[in-house]
């Protein structure tokens, strides 16, 4: 993902209150096209809006996907 969209992104989930944020399917496909690096701060950010779960040292979105 383009650095400039993905800061835009993490911008912006960063300012949404944890009921308007996208379901869980969307929040999924918005990963698949980062590299690790973003992916890693994307997961950060999930965890600390309550949207995913550490699970056994890895993170995964509340449907069961594993991001890391």
């Amino acid at each position: 993902m383009r650095k400039t969209l993905f800061d835009n992104l993490i911008h912006n989930l960063k300012n949404l209150p944890p009921c308007d944020f996208p379901e869980t399917a969307k929040l999924q496909e918005l990963s698949e096209n980062m590299t690790l690096e973003q992916l890693h701060k994307y997961a950060e950010l999930l965890v600390s809006k309550g949207k995913a779960n550490y699970y056994y040292g890895r993170i995964s979105l509340r449907n069961g996907h594993l991001l890391t």
